[in-house]
């Protein structure tokens, strides 16, 4: 009788292989194909869209400069009246901020770049990629590409025309970044893709032959699953009866719902910190910032750079580690903390702007009592912090610019404070308002 039933259980294996695993495995293949195809597109997409704002906002810092044109005098680049050649400050913040290389030209020669020849010299007074100026200057329109040539190195750029008050072109605003780090980031990502749809095929496989005929249903869900996580929609949730079944199908729903809080994670927080991305950030403002009373707050430890400098970058990631967990666990439960970049911290908080400066002292006060071991040396960091609230109908960037005004003038007025605007009485020590 026992032979009989194992000799049953084969046939059924044998035909659900069939049916199954060919699918499956056809599945699979179009899944790997389709990803590598959508991350490179999304990639070029992304790639466009951040250095589209990274030359405009190269533009706009310049504009907040000087309010005058560009123009050439003796050979010297000015912005209106002030005299901006040879000052590589903007340029060099600009892509130390972003990882973008950017440059300003004047006609078609680069003026001031951050893009360095092989002996670590600045291409300046070389000539625009053939092609680029008679777009930009021809057509008067933006102009990117994927395939920009920069001495023998392709870039992905994009060219913004600077135009003066009469609306004549008279240089360009570029941003870009070589291919090679782009597309190695690609590669990770389409082998990640091409492992995770092995695994699903190799498990769905091992499943298909322990099961029955139940399974195929079960199955139908979990392709639905992982069809939506392939096309990047996190919102899908795993069928309960997959979750429900007592037998492998149950582990590979799980495995697939791991998957998707894997690649969540990997999209929306910050691998050193564990924090909101800027990405995950402005999504999570964007679904719910209409119906909540946010109070911001933009932080930034204090003197950072010399902890990288005196201790190392190790320890400087120590420092961010920290800094981050404390943040996270007195603020998230209440709204969000988001790394905005390097050592800067916006917070949204869900209640009032008293309540968000009470969960701030606490939270600063532990991490000025944090003694830190580099070797021999012990250290401490504090932070300052820009706190305001939103007013009615007010914009997300109006308030978190807002912040950033208050943060500039606790870095500019002492550091280690909270500044905070509108009124504040008793003000303890650390805390100021504007």
């Amino acid at each position: 009788m026992a032979e009989q039933q194992v000799k049953k259980r084969h046939s059924i294996v044998f035909t659900l292989l069939r049916i199954g695993v060919i699918p499956i495995l056809l599945l699979g293949i179009g899944l790997t194909v389709y990803s590598q195809y959508s991350v490179r597109e999304g990639m070029d997409y992304e790639m466009e869209r951040a250095l589209s704002g990274v030359a405009h906002n190269l533009l706009s810092t310049y504009n907040a400069i000087d309010g005058g044109e560009f123009n050439m005098k003796d050979d010297i680049l000015y912005k209106g009246e002030t005299r901006i050649t040879s000052d590589y400050r903007v340029i060099d913040d600009l892509k130390n901020d972003t990882g973008n290389d950017v440059t300003i030209y004047y006609g078609d020669q680069r003026r001031m770049t951050t893009i360095v020849d092989k002996d670590g010299n600045r291409l300046t007074n070389t000539g625009a990629p053939e092609g680029v100026t008679e777009h930009v200057f021809g057509l008067k329109e933006e102009y990117y590409s994927t395939d920009i040539n920069i001495e023998g190195v392709p870039y992905y750029g994009y060219y913004v025309p600077i135009e003066n008050d009469d609306g004549d072109v008279v240089g360009m605003s570029f941003a870009g970044k070589p291919k090679d780090s782009v597309m190695l980031s690609t590669h990770y990502m389409v082998v990640g893709n091409i492992i995770i749809s092995i695994f699903v095929i190799l498990l769905a496989a091992f499943i298909l032959y322990l099961s029955s005929s139940k399974m195929v249903i079960a199955l139908q869900h979990i392709k639905n699953f992982l069809g939506h996580l392939a096309g990047g929609d996190f919102t899908q949730k795993m069928s309960e009866e997959v979750l429900s079944r007592n037998d492998e199908l149950a582990d590979m729903g799980e495995y697939a719902v791991h998957v998707e809080i894997a690649l969540d994670d990997m999209i929306s927080r910050d691998p050193l910190t564990k924090l909101l991305n800027r990405r995950a950030t402005m999504v999570r403002v964007q679904n719910t910032w209409e119906e909540n009373n946010f109070a911001i707050a933009m932080g930034d430890i204090d003197w950072f750079k010399g902890v990288n400098d005196n201790y190392g970058h190790d320890m400087g990631d120590e420092v961010l580690k920290f800094v981050s967990a404390q943040l996270k666990d007195e603020l998230e439960k209440s709204g969000f903390v988001a790394r905005w970049g390097g050592e800067e911290f916006l917070i949204g908080f869900d209640g009032t702007q008293e309540d968000l400066v009470k969960h701030l002292k606490a939270v600063t006060g532990r991490i000025r009592a944090k003694v830190f071991e580099a070797g021999d040396k012990t250290f401490s960091v504090t932070m300052t912090m820009g706190v305001t609230i939103r007013q009615p109908g007010e914009e997300f960037e109006t308030v978190m610019n807002r912040a950033d005004t208050l943060l500039y003038k606790g870095k500019t007025g002492g550091r280690n404070q909270i500044v905070v605007d509108g009124e504040q009485q008793d003000i303890p020590e650390g805390l100021i308002t504007e």
